[in-house]
């Protein structure tokens, strides 16, 4: 056991002490066969851990382009033919979410877990995903429905708001006309559930069990030909990461809703004992 929790030379003689004479060239290549798998582990290790520092230092590099654009559609806004900032802005969205996407795909499957549990409100959450949003929902004439209270829950804010990203982003690509986005929240069976629900084209019954699988776009219509099937599949992965689970709903042509289910904190006391990652 020792040696193969430690296959160095000194764990190595040991054992080949304790075994019998004709056992010990077995136990030499074994040693040499754990030490070169821990070496293989030790590099794949150093190869993701370059490659997360890799995506992380180009998402921020990009960021800085991204930032100057939104200075200059903030300055120049009254200057620019509607349309050209229309544009602008749904290609700032976009670059936006997709530099968002990719820092946190590599988080999600990162070694490194630096998620912060703490009581978030859900209203500041939910506006200040709208509030990024705002151009492509002014654009195509969103209305938006509130019922819900400033609720707490118990959650990595960052990760939430990446959630929420996926969510309503999914809204504003596959909405029809007279768009609408209604926001509930309600208490069901000892959780809190928080749902999303559009009026957009919806989603095909055959198709709703592979929903949330990697790179699934489906047979929902010619918009869902041209996705990359990455946004509700991370957004499932960081449920998993959070422990919030989704429940969808959708009938073709009638809007798709989608179902954010937290375990009810009654007091900080139990906040306290909430798992942290």
């Amino acid at each position: 056991l020792s040696l193969l929790q430690n296959p160095d030379a000194y764990h190595e003689e040991l054992l080949q002490k304790a075994a019998a004479p004709s056992r010990r060239a077995s136990v030499h290549r074994l040693a040499e066969n754990l030490r070169d798998r821990q070496d293989a582990c030790t590099k794949l290790q150093m190869q993701l851990h370059d490659y997360e520092e890799y995506v992380e230092s180009w998402a921020h590099e990009t960021k800085i382009p991204l930032s100057l654009l939104t200075l200059f559609l903030d300055n120049r806004r009254e200057e620019l033919p509607a349309a050209a900032v229309q544009r602008l802005d749904y290609i700032r969205n976009r670059m936006q979410e997709s530099i968002v996407q990719m820092l946190f795909y590599a988080r999600l499957k990162g070694t490194r877990k630096d998620y912060l549990f703490e009581p978030v409100h859900i209203l500041p959450c939910i506006e200040e995903v709208l509030e990024d949003y705002k151009p492509l929902l002014e654009e195509k004439h969103f209305q938006i429905q509130f019922c819900i209270s400033d609720d707490t829950v118990y959650t990595d804010q960052r990760g939430l708001g990446f959630l929420l990203r996926q969510i309503i982003s999914n809204s504003i690509k596959y909405c029809g006309n007279e768009p609408e986005l209604n926001f509930t929240s309600f208490e069901r069976d000892g959780r809190y559930i928080f749902a999303i629900r559009d009026n957009g084209t919806g989603v095909r019954s055959c198709d709703l069990p592979y929903l949330f699988e990697k790179g699934f776009t489906g047979d929902s219509g010619k918009k869902r030909k041209k996705a990359t099937g990455m946004g509700l599949y991370l957004a499932k992965e960081m449920a998993k990461e959070l422990n919030i689970s989704l429940h969808v709903t959708s009938e073709w042509n009638k809007g798709f809703e989608i179902e954010i289910s937290f375990p009810v904190i009654d007091s900080i006391s139990d906040s306290n004992q909430a798992p942290s990652s």
